[in-house]
């Protein structure tokens, strides 16, 4: 059991300022002796919070898990006192659909691009320095916190992020989250005491973190699934709702994870139809 989460499982991380995001997942390859390994949403190296890694096959799963939305919280620091009203006004105006450059730190091209602010919500005004203000943003995937504050500084004469940590990405949650420390315990663990209780605890199955609509196929079709085949509807067994053209989590109706596919009819198509494609696999697993 242990050896299949090193081959294929994914542990949350939570990341610790002051190193990089593939740093954080080269240490987890050292630690766990994994053949490899990969990440999930990028953090900045001075961001802490949570941070998927992927081990051994999971890491084609990744895209899958990252899921759309971030959530964080951090603190932004103003050039000049605003009062809790003003700050809430200025965060008002920045929720909803923006364009956003990225910042010179970012090793993407400084294009601008279409984001979405979803909530900016005010959690307090710093007691003994007002000019720091800590809040929650929940925003679309390839936001950029950093330069959220510094545009929001432009309306009110400056300001700029001083802390940042995520605590959410799409449905995996800061709970969700283990140090490094905490990982190399359970390695020591499974090496030194044969135990593997612990590294059950912290690595999962990456389907765990796919939070799709369920599809379930007949134990039969695997094989034809294996082999590139589409799905169709005599090889269903049920499918949760879902439009045309929507990816959904397969399993077989033995409960095991077959892969990623894309819905090529309606689920309420396929209670009136009894063939026809249903699902185009994306990505076996199995």
């Amino acid at each position: 059991m242990a050896q299949e989460l090193l081959d294929d499982g994914l542990v949350i991380i939570d990341k610790p300022p002051g190193h990089t995001s593939h740093e954080i997942s080269a240490f987890v390859k050292r630690i766990t002796g994994a053949k490899r390994t990969g990440h999930a949403g990028t953090l900045d190296p001075e961001v802490s919070g949570v941070l998927p890694v992927a081990l051994g096959r999971a890491t084609k799963l990744l895209r899958y898990i990252a899921g759309e939305t971030k959530v964080y919280v951090g603190i932004i620091k103003f050039r000049n006192v605003q009062t809790p009203a003003q700050i809430e006004a200025l965060f008002k105006k920045f929720t909803g659909e923006l364009v956003q450059t990225p910042p010179k730190i970012s090793a993407v091209r400084k294009v601008p691009r279409k984001r979405t602010i979803y909530s900016l919500r005010l959690l307090e005004v710093g007691a003994k320095n007002p000019r720091l203000a800590l809040f929650e943003a929940k925003v679309g995937a390839g936001t950029y916190i950093r330069t959220l504050c510094e545009d929001i500084g432009k309306e009110c004469g400056g300001a700029r992020m001083e802390e940042l940590r995520r605590t959410a990405v799409g449905e995996i949650k800061e709970s969700d989250a283990v140090t490094m420390e905490r990982l190399t315990d359970a390695m020591w663990l499974l090496k030194n005491r044969k135990d593997a209780t612990e590294l059950g605890r912290i690595i999962s199955p990456p389907q765990r973190f796919i939070f799709l609509p369920k599809a379930v196929i007949k134990d039969s079709a695997i094989v034809s699934v294996r082999a590139g085949a589409q799905i169709a509807a005599p090889a269903m067994v049920s499918m949760e709702s879902v439009s045309m053209g929507q990816k959904v989590a397969l399993y077989s109706e033995s409960g095991k994870f077959v892969g990623v596919g894309i819905a090529r009819m309606s689920s309420e198509d396929l209670k009136q139809r009894k063939k026809g494609i249903v699902i185009k696999p994306e990505r076996v697993h199995v």
